[in-house]
């Protein structure tokens, strides 16, 4: 049985057969005694594993890894989570991912009770503070027609603009920005933000922004908060494998 040993939110029991077939023991059967997402308590089992001694021993450790570090990250998401939600507020993830880890720690975000963000640079247009100085972007008519110019060309891909102040947000939305990220503001500057808007555009937050102070962002009501803290922050879990011997 895989044991919790602390409170948590459960991550990563989907991945278990995967673990199990890369290792050749595809003879192991899993029971789920939960589901990915659901909350489980110190003492709790949230899996049993029936099939050859030496096969479960042998996917053990890997599969307590995976697991310790998903619910890691789905745990602290669903603490940031119940910090927002009163205000109506999304928690979006970042790209700040373990490299070869994303999709999975992406998936622990959603278990967790968060969104995904972008998954790359393919999925969606992001023009952040670099792309704008590189094109020497220095004035809010220039941003306004490179963010109309920018929807004729990929008039079906989101867009979003970062903005480092209120005068880049009136040009981006302008010129029909699909989203915004208000980058750094202060809770104070988003409140004018959301009154600009008008709910022209998705406003995300992000920028500083950690377990002590988002509740105070999400005051602010932008659409979206992002913060890459639940993943790069979160800690491994303490689980663990206690054995039952069968008695057949």
């Amino acid at each position: 049985m895989i044991v919790v040993r602390e409170s948590m939110t459960v991550c990563g029991i989907k991945l278990i057969p995967l673990i199990a077939k890369a290792f050749g023991a595809d003879d192991i059967s899993l029971h789920e005694n939960l589901n990915d997402g659901d909350e489980a308590q110190s003492g709790q089992s949230v899996a049993t594993l029936t099939g050859p001694q030496a096969k479960i021993l042998l996917i053990e450790r890997t599969v307590l890894n995976f697991l310790q570090k998903l619910c890691g990250i789905a745990t602290v998401t669903r603490r940031f989570v119940k910090l927002i939600e009163q205000h109506g507020v999304g928690l979006l993830d970042t790209r700040k991912t373990t490299p070869g880890l994303r999709s999975l720690e992406k998936y622990a975000t959603g278990c967790g009770g968060g969104y995904n963000h972008r998954m790359g640079l393919y999925d969606r247009i992001l023009a952040k503070d670099n792309h704008l100085a590189a094109t020497s972007l220095d004035s809010p008519t220039k941003l306004e027609t490179f963010v109309t110019n920018l929807k004729k060309r990929q008039p079906e891909v989101l867009v979003e603009i970062e903005v480092d102040d209120l005068d880049q947000l009136d040009a981006v939305l302008q010129g029909g920005a699909d989203a915004v990220l208000l980058d750094n503001f202060v809770p104070e500057d988003i409140v004018k933000a959301v009154e600009m808007n008008m709910d022209r555009a998705i406003l995300e937050a992000s920028g500083g922004i950690n377990e002590e102070n988002i509740a105070l962002y999400a005051q602010a009501k932008p659409h979206f908060i992002s913060t890459g803290a639940p993943i790069h922050t979160s800690r491994w879990l303490d689980l663990g494998l206690d054995w039952v011997q069968s008695r057949n």
